[in-house]
């Protein structure tokens, strides 16, 4: 295995997960169906928020130097992504509960799975919530802010090859794929728990309506 098939079969293995997280139903968990602009705005920020903070956590608690860069790097970035989407509205906020898929990441204990689940899951799941998010705010006129929030999918679509680079660098064996693969499709497992439960607690489907 390399690291693009690992990306490769993660998307596969989660395919239903990934379209339903990235359907319009993935704002309305996300903000508890309260979707004005400061929910909206703070819906988007706080994954940034949990994974800016998770990775800068592994980039001072790692030996790989590759690793090490990736994880502050990519950390700074988010870190600069949800200052600007905060920026947008004074009732935007990072706080609240923790995100599952967050919790999940701050689970990961070898290098291996911290790249699959940080740099692969984490992404793939990401975007697809800024999608909506984006779609939400042009939709309400707010098409400046849609641009802010726009950027930072395009940053967090550019991560999973970045991810599939260094896997291959740090996967020294059958076994470390093994954990790594099971790290990423758990990751996404967890996110699309969070989203089911939510949007059955608002008495919502999560399964999209033929």
């Amino acid at each position: 295995m390399n690291g693009t098939e690992l990306v490769t079969d993660v998307r596969g293995a989660r395919e239903t997960e990934l379209s339903r997280l990235g359907s319009e139903k993935a704002v309305v968990a996300a903000t508890d169906a309260r979707l004005e602009p400061g929910p909206v705005l703070s819906a988007a920020a706080r994954p940034l928020d949990g994974g800016a903070g998770t990775l800068a956590g592994w980039a001072d608690g790692t030996d790989d130097e590759r690793a090490r860069t990736a994880f502050a790097d990519v950390a700074d970035d988010l870190a600069d992504h949800r200052d600007a989407i905060l920026d947008l509205d004074d009732a935007a906020s990072a706080g609240g509960d923790v995100p599952y898929l967050v919790d999940e990441l701050r689970t990961a204990a070898t290098t291996p799975e911290r790249v699959a689940a940080g740099l692969v899951a984490y992404p793939l799941v990401v975007e697809r919530l800024l999608l909506q998010v984006i779609n939400v705010l042009v939709n309400g006129g707010d098409r400046s802010d849609a641009d802010v929030v726009r950027e930072a999918r395009a940053a967090l679509q550019a991560i999973p090859e970045e991810g599939a680079t260094l896997l291959d660098a740090v996967c020294v064996d059958d076994g470390d794929w093994v954990t790594a693969q099971t790290a990423a499709t758990d990751a996404i497992g967890t996110a699309y728990d969070e989203y089911a439960s939510r949007l059955e607690e608002l008495g919502l489907d999560p399964k999209p309506v033929c």
